[in-house]
């Protein structure tokens, strides 16, 4: 082999030794760089100004905000003469024993927030409402979500449809609640609650003792938030005190 062959190769075994470490460099900086885009996807397309919208609006409609805090916080007051100017119909609330005993449980909505949902009609929204909830004798205040709620313009006014929604209705509610971004909702707060499941052992006995009431119930204890099982377990309770005075009445007038 001629020395300016021997000088050609050494030139080629340098430059391929270059390019061996060049790669060496840039291929676990380009899986580094991949693993951080994966983990912070969201952040870095927002960064890009590539953010997919998301089905729902945060706090986006000031008189449905006020219509929404307005009924919790009735609620958790068991203001009977508020809940029913803020409902479709009033006579729901002629009996307040659920409102009451749930009241009992659920003493305050906090830091609401309101992700809503253009509804079938022009003037309808769903709203989802996102919450941190104060209970009797638990220390935390847990993230809850309530049931969607559907809201509905009446006398120029936003009102809460507390009626029987037609089937048309609640199957658009049913496939929302399916819906990536609100079970994304949904997951953060079960995240939060076992956050305060994990760290705070008043709210740990409350949440025991409220799932084994309701699977007693037979309400269902998988529910996606405390405020549902709550609720479930409330009427549960009221039926089975009811007809057992129905029954003490019925006993009663045999004698």
């Amino acid at each position: 082999m001629s020395e300016e062959s021997l000088s050609r190769r050494k030139r080629q075994l340098r430059m391929r030794k270059r390019l061996l470490i060049m790669w060496a460099i840039f291929i676990p900086v380009v899986v580094v760089v991949a693993i951080f885009v994966f983990k912070n996807k969201d952040e870095v397309m927002e960064d890009m100004g590539l953010t997919k919208d998301k089905i729902y609006e945060e706090n986006a409609h000031p008189e449905i905000n006020s219509l929404i805090n307005g009924y919790f916080t009735a609620y958790a007051a068991c203001d009977q003469l508020t809940l029913k100017n803020l409902v479709t119909d009033p006579s729901q609330y002629d009996d307040m024993t659920i409102v009451q005993k749930k009241a009992e449980v659920v003493t305050g909505y906090n830091n609401i927030k309101c992700y809503t949902v253009k509804g079938l009609a022009d003037d309808a929204m769903v709203v989802y409402v996102v919450a941190n909830i104060s209970i009797a004798n638990v220390v935390s205040t847990p993230l809850d979500m309530n049931p969607a709620l559907y809201v509905v313009k009446k006398n120029n006014r936003y009102m809460v449809d507390n009626t029987a929604l037609d089937k048309k209705t609640s199957d658009y509610i049913a496939s929302l609640n399916s819906n990536q971004d609100i079970m994304d909702l949904m997951q953060m707060v079960k995240d939060d609650q076992q956050k305060c499941l994990s760290q705070d052992p008043t709210f740990k006995e409350f949440y025991d003792r409220l799932t084994k009431d309701s699977q007693k119930s037979n309400s269902g204890a998988a529910q996606a938030t405390t405020a549902a099982t709550v609720e479930k377990a409330t009427e549960a309770a009221t039926d089975q005190a009811s007809e057992k005075q129905t029954e003490k009445e019925t006993e009663e007038a045999a004698e």
